[in-house]
This record gives structure tokens, C-alpha cells and sequence, in this order.
């Protein structure tokens, strides 16, 4: 019988058939590697594998192949086909199913649209060969959803783009899948975040932003070298909180630390520093909130206070932010409605004004107390819902529209209103002084020191190339009014 005219099975010894490589690179040994060899023990081969008559290679059933060699099986059934060129037949039968990894599906699914495409239009119904082969991957297609294809090739062509074809990091992402430490739908979003972060690395060039009135450098604040002894009036900033958000930069992250000890260690880094740089009748402000974990809050503002307090920063003033929509709350305890804003000095002769609140109309004592215009004073309590000072709107809304016009998905919930640092330069800073927030997010405590105004100078410092191009974007455009 000629072999390459028709299609047909014989027996023949394993040693005279060859392991097809291209499909040992798809797939690894399975889990139930014992329990299909054991099956064949017992059972023999049921299924015939599938050789390519023209070069006795294996087109289907190197798992097989492997476990009869080991097994001394003396001839096993193969089905003999007839291959031309490139084209080659996926049978996925066995005496068992491999139980597949994330991986094997992913390479099983590249393997039918690269080395076996069937373009539309295709007369399958001509060559039984392909017309097996169409059977075949649609077969294994229908076993997967659409949405699931979709997204291992998604999270897959980002891996491969940033770290190369053979990513280990690829590698890792599926095998976390596979053992349920993340979702594929958590995969799915770490990849665009990743591509994103990729993107906005090869845009932001040379790392930092420079203005005529802005500096953002692309860096942790850590260390500040680019700042002088004293030369900052005020710092208003809001540090990434502990165990709260994951922010964009995936590795060492500030906040993602395992306990609340280490995070106050490394936060206590930033602010050293931001003692060193701060004026003598300079001003600190910092957002930051406490979580509640294996049920019982942390202490982490209380925390952070005594933190502060061993610098040499003086506790001046604490206010607290009311949230309209908190998140909620588990367990037997209320809704976590506030946020503490503290306010820190470093010497009691620091540079203070309240003269600007005579000029607000406060007829509902939302933000201040006064029983007349001559000496209102501001609460500790401050409810910022619709803007307590009628600025100047600072939406993230906008922001993320903005940032979609430069091909950039901008994840960035984690921000204060704007009532906060323009609250907080009101009450602490002259025009021309030098305003910096060490974590920078995406410039909202820039937008409040352009709002302002008078000569007002910006540094932030920020390490994540998204927020970088975010605050480029939120900043330009007052760059761009101030030219004008």
C-alpha cells in the first residue's frame, strides 16, 4: 500500500517512529503522567498515534510514544497520514486526558493559528487531511470559551512583547493561574497595566517633567538630592496607604509591605528627607488612613504620628476628610466614613494665614465657624463633597479622557479633591514660595499650586512612568494658559 496516496494504521515498533519536537515544546509532562501510564499498562493503546508517512515523525501522541518506549511495549497502532509541506494533524485522544496547564492550552491554541491555519474560503471538503485537521481545532476551540481565548493570547502577546517569546515571566503569571494565587481575569489586568507602564516608559523622555513652574522627577522621594537644605515652604502630599491599593510599579511597592512595622520603617525614609528640605517656618501635610486587617485596625495614622514625631516634626493640627461614599467596612464594626489630614511643623514660628477665609462666603458653616466675617475659623471637620471651595474642578473623570486621547489607560482612583492641598497652601504658603509633594500621583497638589498661582513653584517626585505622562497631561495645559 503506498503511503502517499492514502491514509492507514499498522503496527510497528516504537523505535522506528520519531518524537515530533514542535509539540513537545507545547506540552509538558501532566500531573496524571502516572495514571495515563498506568491506563496503558493495563489497557494497551486504544487510540492509534498519528505518524506523518513522509518523514515517521509523530504528529499526534508523543505523551503515548514516550510511555511505551518505558513501558517495553514491543509494536504499538499507528495511523499513518499523508503530510505535504508544513501541514500537520493535532489528534488530542488518548487512553486518558492529559490534564492541561494554562500554558499547554495557551501554546495548543498558537499552535492551530500558526502552523495549522485554515483561512476562510478554505475547500477542506477536498483534502481529508485538512478537513480532519478543521475538525480537529474546532473541537478543541468549542472546549474553550471565547473570552478565555481571548485573553491568554491578550496577556500572552504583552508578556511576550515586554520580556521576549521565551518569558519566564509568562511562565510564572500561568502557573499562578493554574494554582489559583490570581484569576485570569487579575492576569488580564496586571498584562494591560504592564503595556501600559511599557508604553508610557518609551514616552516619557528622559524621565523627568520640567516646566516654567513645574518639576516632576521620575524617581522615589526616598532620596532628594535635587533639593536644597530649607528650600521648601510646604510638602502636601498622600503616601501610598498600607495594604490598601496595588499602585503601578509591581515590585517593592510602598504600601504592599507584609507588615505594618516595615511600611512605617520605609515611610519614615521619605521623611527624613522631607524634614532636611523643609524651611524652618515650612509645613507638612499628609493624607494617610489606617486599614482594618485579620480584625482589628492597625494604628496606622497613630502610628505614623509617633513616627513623625521621632524626626522632630511638632503635631500642629489634625483634621479629618468625610467621605460621602467609603468603602465599605467588614465585620462587627461601622463604616469607616473618615480620613485624618495631619498638619506637622518644625519649629512653633511657623508661617500661618487664616486671612484668606474672610473673603469666602461660609453663610452654612460647611467648612468654617464664625459669627461674623471679621474672624471665621476653619473646622477640623471638612466634607468635600461638591467642593467646599468652588475651585477650580479637579475630576479624575476628565483626567482619564485626557490620558486616553495619548493611547494611556490611566488607574488611578486614589486621589484627594482638590479642596485639600488648595486648603492647605491657603493657610501655609506666600506667593513665590516652593511647593512639594514627594508623592507626586498624578499632580493634584500641582494643579492646586498652578490654581494659585502668584509665583508658586511645583516639584513632585514620582516613580511610575503612567503618572508621570498623567501629570504632564494635568499640568501642561496651565503651562500653556500661563504662556498666553
Amino acid at each position: 500500500m503506498n503511503r502517499n496516496t492514502q491514509s492507514y494504521v499498522e503496527y510497528v515498533k516504537p523505535e522506528n517512529i520519531f518524537r515530533n519536537e514542535e509539540l513537545g515544546k507545547v506540552y509538558n509532562l501532566p500531573e496524571n503522567y502516572q495514571a495515563i501510564k498506568e491506563n496503558i499498562k493495563e489497557m494497551g493503546i486504544i487510540t492509534p498515534l498519528i505518524v506523518n508517512s513522509n518523514n515517521m515523525v509523530i504528529v499526534s501522541g508523543n505523551l503515548r510514544h514516550t510511555i511505551c518506549i518505558e513501558l517495553g511495549i514491543p509494536l504499538i497502532p499507528v495511523y499513518f497520514v499523508d503530510i505535504q509541506d508544513d501541514l500537520q494533524l493535532v489528534s488530542l485522544s488518548s487512553n486518558l486526558h492529559r490534564e492541561k496547564t494554562t500554558m499547554e492550552k495557551y501554546r495548543e491554541m498558537k499552535l492551530y493559528k500558526t502552523l495549522f491555519g485554515i483561512k476562510k474560503g478554505d475547500r477542506t471538503d477536498l483534502n481529508p487531511d485538512l478537513q480532519k485537521l478543521k475538525e480537529e481545532r474546532d473541537v478543541f476551540l468549542s472546549s474553550m470559551p471565547r473570552d478565555t481565548r481571548d485573553k491568554l493570547t491578550s496577556i500572552a502577546n504583552t508578556y511576550e512583547e515586554i520580556y521576549g517569546n521565551s518569558s519566564v515571566e509568562l511562565e510564572n503569571v500561568f502557573s499562578k493561574i493554574d494554582s489559583g494565587v490570581i484569576t485570569l481575569n487579575k492576569a488580564h489586568t496586571k498584562a494591560k497595566y504592564l503595556k501600559v507602564k511599557s508604553k508610557c516608559t518609551q514616552e516619557v523622555s528622559g524621565g523627568d517633567y520640567v516646566s516654567a513652574t513645574s518639576t516632576i522627577y521620575n524617581k522615589s522621594s526616598e532620596e532628594l538630592s535635587e533639593l536644597e537644605d530649607g528650600s521648601i515652604s510646604v510638602i502636601c502630599s498622600s503616601p501610598p496607604y498600607w495594604a490598601m491599593k496595588i499602585y503601578q510599579l509591581f515590585a517593592n511597592q510602598l504600601g504592599q509591605e507584609s507588615t505594618v512595622e516595615e511600611y512605617i520603617n520605609n515611610l519614615k525614609k521619605h521623611y527624613l528627607e522631607a524634614y532636611r528640605v523643609l524651611k524652618n517656618d515650612g509645613s507638612v501635610w499628609v493624607n494617610i488612613n489606617d486599614c482594618c486587617k485579620d480584625g482589628e485596625y492597625q494604628l496606622v495614622p497613630q502610628r505614623f504620628v509617633l513616627m513623625m514625631k521621632s524626626i522632630g516634626f511638632i503635631l500642629n493640627d489634625e483634621f479629618q476628610w468625610l467621605k460621602q461614599n467609603p468603602r465599605p467596612t467588614g465585620g462587627k464594626r461601622s463604616i469607616r466614613r473618615h480620613e485624618p489630614i495631619f498638619h506637622f511643623v518644625k519649629s512653633k514660628d511657623f508661617y500661618y494665614n487664616e486671612e484668606w477665609l474672610k473673603d469666602f462666603e461660609d453663610q452654612n458653616n460647611s467648612f468654617s465657624i464664625g459669627t461674623t466675617q471679621v474672624c471665621p475659623k476653619l473646622t477640623s471637620s471638612l466634607d468635600f463633597f461638591g467642593g467646599v471651595l468652588k475651585t477650580g474642578v479637579a475630576s479624575t473623570r476628565e483626567l482619564k479622557k485626557k490620558c486616553e486621547g495619548r493611547g494611556v489607560i490611566l488607574d488611578h482612583q486614589a486621589t484627594f479633591p482638590m479642596d485639600v492641598p488648595m486648603i492647605c497652601l491657603k493657610l501655609t504658603s506666600k506667593p513665590y514660595d516652593r511647593i512639594l509633594d514627594n508623592f507626586n500621583g498624578t499632580a493634584m497638589t500641582g494643579q492646586a499650586t498652578m490654581e494659585l498661582g502668584e509665583g508658586r513653584e511645583y516639584i513632585g517626585y514620582e516613580p511610575s512612568p503612567e503618572y508621570m505622562l498623567a501629570s504632564e497631561i494635568r499640568l501642561s495645559e496651565y503651562e500653556v494658559g500661563q504662556a498666553a
